[in-house]
């Protein structure tokens, strides 16, 4: 699953502009991010760009995208996961249609996978990207049947049509059992300032850390601060929790601020101890967690929408924090 070669070049361009000048580009970075499709466990492509655009940046044995500034204690964390709540191609049918499979354990509403029916996805085989769509049942031919026709859309009733007319001909194009499938993104900007995308949230607060890791004055504040792109947060942060499990070995553990997810309309800057189901494990030693999230409309659907002023508010809070100012 790899991007265009000139991605991770032309993210690295934007960021390398003037501070004033990337402060006006933060917009555009929110929706080439916003673009971006990282299933769970199968992010190398957004870690690929994301190394490209911070420098002094490097993988660490769980593949996140981890930047230090600074030694010593107290040592601050922001980390912001990477990857989102995908699909894989479960089986090839004869006639080369494609059935799916859900990504990951964070639990997610009936209406998750009821949005994907009749929408556009992409399939990532080994020769590249493969447009297809969500096969929608014929009003016509269900006509007159039982009412057992009217139930609701469920993941096991996807097929995915990508032109293929048999399994030989999909299998042509690259395609095999576990292949990464995601819905065919393009952020959409409306209003005076509004970008919405599916994970928009997600997205919009990891350009945040990364705009403020790219600001961060480099003489500010004493100790250390590690900004953290992780993978795997739909296994149970499992990216997130050995960073943290490795830095607490080391004798420093202090504060962490968790990033992404869709918050409450007053949820911007508001930090509070996460409580759901989903949220990361904290080893021993470190101080509570705290989540931050940007205020978003619409969340959890395919046009989950968050405001531009409110990522430049989170980007100067969270630069703040990576100096040591709060």
């Amino acid at each position: 699953m790899r991007w265009p070669a000139g991605s991770a070049l032309a993210l690295a361009a934007l960021l390398a502009a003037p501070g004033a000048a990337r402060a006006q580009h933060l917009d555009s970075l929110v929706v080439r991010l916003a673009d971006m499709s990282a299933v769970s466990g199968l992010e190398d492509a957004m870690a690929d760009s994301l190394l490209a655009a911070l420098p002094g940046s490097a993988l660490d044995r769980a593949g996140n995208v981890v930047w230090t500034r600074g030694a010593g204690d107290p040592v601050r964390v922001a980390l912001c996961p990477m990857d989102e709540i995908g699909y894989v191609v479960g089986s090839i049918t004869a006639d080369g249609y494609l059935t799916l499979r859900r990504v990951g354990t964070t639990p997610v509403s009936p209406l998750y996978d009821q949005f994907l029916e009749g929408q556009r996805v992409t399939v990532f085989g080994r020769r590249g990207a493969v447009p297809g769509v969500v096969g929608v049942r014929s009003v016509h031919l269900s006509r007159g049947r039982s009412a057992g026709s009217d139930d609701p859309f469920r993941l096991d009733d996807a097929r995915v049509d990508v032109g293929a007319r048999s399994a030989a001909a999909a299998a042509a194009l690259g395609i095999g059992v576990l292949a990464p499938v995601t819905r065919a993104k393009h952020a959409h900007r409306y209003g005076l300032d509004d970008v919405a995308a599916p994970d928009a949230a997600d997205r919009a607060a990891c350009a945040a850390l990364l705009d403020a890791a790219q600001r961060a004055r480099r003489d500010a504040g004493g100790g250390t601060a590690v900004v953290a792109f992780t993978r795997r947060r739909q296994f149970r942060w499992d990216g997130a929790a050995f960073l943290l499990r490795d830095r607490a070995a080391g004798g420093d553990a202090g504060g962490v601020v968790v990033l992404g997810g869709a918050g409450p309309a007053d949820s911007l800057g508001r930090a509070a101890a996460p409580a759901r189901r989903d949220s990361l494990p904290v080893p021993g030693g470190w101080r509570p967690v705290t989540a931050w999230s940007l205020p978003a409309r619409y969340a959890h659907t395919p046009v989950e929408t968050v405001s531009l002023r409110d990522v430049a508010a989170l980007a100067e809070s969270l630069r703040s924090f990576i100096e040591g100012a709060r």
